[in-house]
């Protein structure tokens, strides 16, 4: 796989994880009855993940240095333990 190939495999993967995320949040939240504390943070979590993903595409747009891919997967990461740590349940 060339370099740029493996760029485009890594934003994806990210673009995918955080699509995801949103997803999940948002269909949570119309599928349960739940406390209003719990559906806010839901919301807040899925409208700072859009806007990530906001600023990913924008990048991508720009053109992407070929450093800046290993702190977009350890932003990733960092959301991933952010998420799992505001998920109800």
């Amino acid at each position: 796989m060339t370099d740029d190939h493996q760029l485009n495999a890594v934003l994806a993967h990210s673009l995918l994880g955080t699509v995801a995320a949103i997803k999940g949040a948002i269909d949570t939240v119309m599928a349960h009855d739940l406390d209003g504390s719990t559906r806010d943070s839901l919301l807040m979590m899925a409208q700072r993940r859009l806007d990530f993903l906001s600023e990913q595409l924008r990048d991508l747009a720009l053109g992407l240095p070929d450093e800046i891919v290993g702190f977009l997967e350890e932003l990733r990461q960092f959301e991933q333990a952010d998420d799992a740590t505001t998920s109800p349940g």
